[in-house]
């Protein structure tokens, strides 16, 4: 090793004794957003848009600052790139505007699957909930209103709302998977049931709200050797098949189970007679699920339910560490496709997540409690302060070492990286008892669905 040499792995190293997470985040960022790699995903992908001039890299490269706040703005952050693109500001709206959303989804599950084979290599990886069953959480998220910059908007008051999606995360690693994004804000979560059923593998264990309580769902789950884990939907009809037998209490009340039919399907029926009722007057908690109570007990079931809040709290993230939701960007395949880059982005604080757990957790049992305690906003502060300087300290050279290394050999580099940082400085700070909740009834306005106005004024 050359002085050069020698000196560029000091300048890392004292990144990592101070920024180790912003190092963390920076390699994985670097091996999974590879510019060949993500090239030949937009050529795999895209179905009517080509490469001229401007890379689909190249967007994502500008792009992951905006989602990273690092710019407020796609136009800031290209009067802002190291080299002069060569497309006007134009271009790279358009091109950014016309993305499809199969790209969106396809960048979603590539980039997951490559952070998934990172983290099962990680040593001391959080257990499975359920031998044998691998369990994924299904939840809709809907973008809020952007500005009204197109013409189509510009004579309403109403928000105007650039479409929504299907999120699945795994709940053997955290990671948000899979991605049905579509442009019509309108879209009931309960018609993409076919996008949602060509992700169903056998001993797959579904776990979703009521609005995916319908046969479609369930049967459909059922049909592909699956399982499902689902809270009942007053419109779904129930018929009882049996007695219903007590299965002892928990903290919310007393269950029962029994068995039921909805259509042609038979599943069980897990209830909890709650000692306080919920927010919207129901006394009543109904589970549905298919599992054989052998394999899942209703305590077990129930308590497995209550973990949907993780998806809905990967969402908040998104939308307070990372920029999920630009504003600015009111055609719906471009603000999906933010969002879509917000997941991935996402998706990298898990795998750093998952290696502190592992690094600093003592047993495989201890480190989703371990990871539990982290604080994504500690994390995503630390790469917002650390990465610009790290970037221009650091070459490239040094990035591309860590970029060649074999995945046993990078899972192990960042679980060394992971055992240095100084865990206390990003647990989660303790809060103190909840207060009682409140009803609160509040007027919503109109709202657009822009994917609408925008077919209608192309039919005008």
């Amino acid at each position: 090793m050359d002085g050069e040499d020698k000196l560029m792995d000091e300048i890392l190293k004292r990144f990592i004794e101070a920024t180790p997470v912003a190092v963390m985040v920076q390699a994985t960022l670097r091996r999974v957003f590879a510019d060949s790699a993500l090239d030949a995903l937009f050529e795999r992908s895209a179905e009517s848009q080509y490469t001229r001039e401007l890379t689909f890299s190249t967007v994502i490269g500008l792009m992951v600052e905006v989602v990273t706040r690092k710019h407020p703005s796609l136009n800031a952050a290209y009067r802002h790139a190291p080299q002069r693109l060569p497309v006007t500001v134009a271009s790279l709206y358009n091109k950014v505007n016309g993305l499809e959303t199969g790209i969106s989804s396809a960048l979603v599950h590539e980039t997951a699957t490559a952070m998934q084979a990172i983290v099962e290599k990680l040593p001391r990886r959080r257990e499975s909930k359920i031998a044998g069953l691998r369990l994924r959480t299904l939840d809709g998220n809907f973008l809020a209103g952007t500005e009204h910059r197109l013409d189509c908007l510009r004579g309403y008051g109403a928000a105007a709302l650039p479409g929504m999606s299907l999120v699945v995360r795994d709940g053997g690693t955290g990671l948000l998977t899979d991605l049905i994004p579509c442009e019509d804000a309108y879209t009931n979560e309960r018609s993409l049931f076919s996008d949602v059923l060509a992700l169903v593998c056998s001993d797959d264990l579904w776990l979703a709200d009521r609005n995916f309580c319908t046969m479609d769902y369930l049967g459909g789950i059922a049909e592909r050797k699956a399982f499902f884990l689902v809270r009942h939907h007053l419109g779904t009809q129930l018929h009882a098949q049996g007695k219903m037998t007590a299965c002892g209490s928990n903290a919310s009340g007393r269950i029962y189970e029994q068995r039921v039919r909805i259509g042609w399907l038979e599943c069980r029926c897990i209830i909890v007679r709650l000692h306080e009722p919920l927010r919207d007057g129901s006394t009543e908690l109904r589970i549905l699920t298919n599992v054989p109570a052998k394999r899942l007990s209703a305590k077990r079931a129930l308590k497995l339910y209550h973990t949907r809040w993780r998806i809905e709290t990967a969402f908040q993230e998104l939308t307070e560490n990372l920029r999920c939701e630009i504003d600015t960007l009111g055609y719906p395949q471009a603000a999906l496709f933010a969002f879509s880059l917000a997941v991935a982005a996402y998706n990298i604080l898990v795998v750093t997540r998952a290696a502190l757990a592992s690094a600093h957790a003592s047993t495989a049992s201890e480190t989703e409690e371990v990871e539990e305690t982290l604080s994504s906003y500690y994390l995503a502060h630390e790469v917002a302060g650390a990465t610009e300087g790290m970037l221009i300290a650091v070459p490239q050279k040094t990035w591309q070492s860590l970029v060649r290394m074999t995945l046993p050999e990078f899972a192990g580099w960042l679980t060394t990286v992971a055992a240095r940082a100084q865990f206390w400085r990003y647990r989660k700070s303790k809060r103190g008892p909840q207060k009682p909740s409140t009803v609160r009834r509040t007027w919503r306005g109109a709202h657009r669905s822009t994917a609408r106005l925008l077919a209608k004024k192309a039919h005008k």
